[in-house]
């Protein structure tokens, strides 16, 4: 738990609003609350500005990067345009890092995913992490676009929209699919666990879904 005393460090006024972990609900006021004036959950503040941090610098260097034609990247860095990308994104990439250290909401665990995947892919071209860091980050992305899709169909087999002969052939199918992607959600986790074991992080992020505590 953030005390008062830890709150008073972060002076990060000109950040975008935080948002509570528990309810999401959107937090833009000065002085920061320790807790959400929604639900009254705990905010973790280090968690929230490192993401919002992240968030900024991944925004400027990707604008940075993208203003690079695809024929002029290159492994080697060549321009200062492609230099400042890639320091804004290694910014970006710590400061998520230690976001992934606390809270986050949903939703910014999914941004903060597809973000690091992005950033993993240009700097394993550039030899800036090890392959096995940047399949790391892409095996998070693809299972949360796996999750996603289960999700969808799930909600297909419970409202069909279709009877009769047709009906049944959906459902059918969707059963079908449903398997197929809840063997490779088990195929994801198994290498997501194996690569989480081989890498050598200084601290393991806390990016996954974590189970819902029982009540």
């Amino acid at each position: 738990m953030t005390s008062a005393t830890q709150s008073e460090g972060f002076t990060e006024p000109e950040l975008a609003a935080l948002i509570c972990p528990s309810c999401a609900a959107e937090i833009d006021q000065a002085p920061w609350p320790l807790a959400c004036p929604n639900c009254q959950g705990v905010l973790d503040l280090p968690a929230q500005f490192a993401y919002c941090r992240g968030l900024d610098a991944f925004t400027v260097g990707q604008e940075l990067l993208f203003k690079i034609p695809p024929g002029q990247r290159k492994k080697t860095l060549i321009t200062a345009r492609e230099m400042e990308g890639l320091q804004y994104y290694q910014q970006a990439y710590t400061s998520l890092q230690q976001a992934f250290q606390g809270e986050l909401a949903e939703s910014q665990r999914r941004l903060a995913i597809e973000m690091m995947s992005a950033m993993a892919h240009v700097f394993r071209q550039h030899g800036i992490i090890s392959p096995a860091e940047a399949y790391y980050w892409t095996a998070l992305f693809t299972e949360l676009k796996v999750q996603a899709e289960c999700l969808t169909v799930r909600e297909k087999l419970i409202h069909p929209g279709h009877g009769g002969l047709l009906g049944l052939a959906l459902h059918w199918r969707w059963q079908a699919r449903l398997r197929q992607l809840e063997q490779g959600l088990q195929a994801l986790d198994e290498r997501i666990r194996f690569l989480e074991r081989g890498i050598a992080f200084v601290e393991r992020p806390r990016a996954r879904r974590r189970p819902v505590k029982q009540t």
